[in-house]
């Protein structure tokens, strides 16, 4: 009754986790960003522009939706007929020949490479300065909340089924073939298998309508699943639903008892764990390659070691050929049969052994992919990916402290039984040879023994780092659909120049194209503040033409300007003029530059 009342208590908790994990999924979290547009954002033009062009990070997928823009009157002057530029990363939208002055909005909603939805708004005037409030009234496209929600599920699904399917597996092949004659461990193996091709044909359903910001009711229609069929995620998706049907007749003969087909499924296995890693963040990038090979490794890492986490717990609950049925010690003090011992005795020692090696592969490749993803140490804290990264972390260091605590006991309890089984055989074979005789019930009763009450508190701590790691997964399943942290991170701008005899420090964050946020503290020769009559600041991108733009400063204390919101519509150098007033006679100008992503 603990057990069963404690199970509930972990199983409720682990649901909650996992519900509040995947409610953090926005809709719009994605590997590409915008790197520039034409028009400018918050850009005055004195001639209506033909097309509106944006240039991504890296490839995008689009559709006759993908740019919508929007008049001052709430309609839309798009023509409707997106396309790519001159290279996969650019997409280009017509626009109608008549526009009139104003303030525009463009809407733009693309599928980056790693399959993951990116979208955004800007604003531009035509024969006018932008309106800022106007484009703000504007209803401008985005994601379904459900939808995202429900994307997130599947992904968590597709990762339990397939650490379930591989890494019990892996268990009952080369651990404990015993178990594939009894009931639990087979169902279990069929319920990883179906898990998998269920959460692989929802990701089919759900790719569509969550990459182009439908609703629930565009999984009903046909055109959203025709463009997930043409993409490479839909390709790496259904080759991993073609290699589980193909499991079928090569499970049922491992489960008959056949062994010929051992080398064909862990092929098959490797086709699966690797279109799990190519359809994500390793799947882009310039070492694509190799980060897809890495990641494929790591994924069956964290397959042999979590799904053998809940097949160790079946082989727990278990009873050999002259166990007791009942997995409850009757009474305290109780010894496991002799039969059961040995076979304790032969699994859990190599368990542990294979255990350490699969944790160790998971942490070598999961640094190397960390590193990948984040980039520096700063990123860890600044940035939501990284953030989540590190509850991950925290969780896996938690589950590895638990797996730790039974490999110490397997160690103490299972090392004198395995020592003493390994003598028994050697006494057998000796007596074979003389006269022919096994080993007595003398020699199998004085072998060590161990509590039943000791294995069901092992069992106990197996089920909670089963739950731990079901926590893993649900924040693995956030991270990959998290803009990775070396995407999203920019380093905050520091940095002090002089104007006449004052000392101007000046920071700035973020460093993304955008809205920033500028501080300015004033230093007279002495070190003291120095109190400013006005400032003022303008901006400027000598490469691309732009500016000066004005950027309006309040000052919030002696000595402090700021400026928040500050709009900086494209990367490359920006110029930053200030021009400082001490008092009515003494004004001081000075120029620095500053590089934004």
């Amino acid at each position: 009754m603990i057990e069963a009342r404690g199970m509930r208590r972990l199983g409720f908790l682990l649901v909650a986790v996992v519900a509040a994990l995947i409610a953090t999924a926005g809709p719009a979290s994605a590997h590409a960003v915008l790197d520039r547009s034409d028009p400018v954002a918050g850009a005055t033009l004195t001639v209506p522009p033909s097309q509106v062009t944006l240039a991504f990070s890296e490839s995008v997928t689009t559709d006759a939706r993908s740019i919508t823009v929007i008049s001052p009157t709430g309609q839309r002057v798009d023509a409707g007929d997106v396309r790519h530029g001159q290279t996969g990363s650019q997409v280009v939208a017509g626009l109608s020949a008549d526009l009139g002055r104003g303030t525009y909005v463009v809407s733009w909603h693309v599928i980056s490479a790693d399959s993951h939805p990116v979208s955004g708004s800007f604003f531009f005037g035509v024969g006018v300065a932008p309106d800022a409030s106007a484009a703000a009234s504007v209803s401008t496209r985005s994601g379904s909340a459900a939808v995202s929600v429900l994307a997130g599920v599947v992904r968590f699904g597709a990762f339990a089924g397939l650490s379930v399917l591989l890494g019990a597996g892996f268990f009952l092949l080369a651990l404990w073939p015993a178990g594939l004659r009894q009931l639990g461990p087979r169902r279990l193996l069929w319920a990883g298998w179906g898990v998998t091709l269920a959460a692989a044909v929802g990701l089919l359903l759900v790719q569509g309508p969550y990459g182009a910001g439908q609703g629930l009711s565009a999984l009903a229609r046909w055109a959203p699943l025709s463009t997930t069929l043409h993409t490479r995620f839909g390709h790496l998706v259904l080759l991993r639903i073609l290699a589980l049907l193909l499991a079928i007749p090569l499970l049922h003969a491992i489960v008959a008892g056949g062994r010929r087909a051992v080398a064909e499924l862990c092929g098959l296995a490797l086709v699966i764990a690797g279109t799990q890693a190519a359809s994500g963040h390793a799947g882009v990038g310039g070492d694509a390659w190799l980060a897809t090979a890495i990641l494929t490794v790591h994924v069956l890492g964290v397959a042999v070691w979590m799904g053998g986490l809940a097949t160790l717990v079946l082989f727990l609950r278990a009873r050999s050929g002259r166990g007791r049925a009942d997995d409850r010690p009757s009474r305290s003090g109780a010894r496991v049969p002799a039969a059961r011992a040995a076979e304790l005795a032969g699994v859990l020692p190599r368990w542990s052994r294979t255990a350490m090696a699969a944790v160790a592969v998971v942490i070598l490749t999961g640094s190397y992919q960390s590193w990948r993803e984040v980039g520096g140490l700063p990123a860890l804290t600044a940035t939501a990916y990284g953030r989540l990264l590190l509850l991950k972390v925290w969780f896996v260091a938690l589950a590895l402290g638990v797996g730790w605590l039974a490999h110490r006991w397997v160690v103490r309890n299972y090392r004198p039984v395995v020592a003493a089984l390994a003598a028994s055989r050697s006494d057998t074979t000796a007596g074979l040879t003389a006269h022919s005789v096994g080993p007595s019930s003398t020699d199998i009763a004085a072998r060590p023994e161990v509590a039943e009450r000791a294995v069901a508190g092992l069992r106990r701590g197996v089920m909670f780092e089963a739950g731990l790691a079901t926590v893993v997964l649900a924040v693995t399943a956030v991270l990959v659909n998290s803009v990775p942290a070396r995407t999203s991170y920019v380093p905050p701008f520091a940095d002090t120049v002089f104007a006449g005899p004052l000392t101007v420090q000046v920071d700035i964050a973020p460093t993304r194209h955008g809205p920033q946020t500028l501080h300015i503290y004033t230093f007279d020769p002495a070190g003291k503040v120095a109190p400013l009559a006005d400032a003022s600041a303008q901006l400027s991108l000598p490469d691309a033409g732009v500016g000066p733009l004005s950027v309006p400063l309040a000052q919030v204390a002696p000595g402090h300007a700021i400026a928040q919101g500050m709009q900086v519509p494209l990367a490359g150098t920006w110029q930053l003029r200030l021009t400082l007033r001490v008092n009515d006679f003494d004004q001081y100008v000075t120029t620095l530059f500053y590089q934004v992503r």
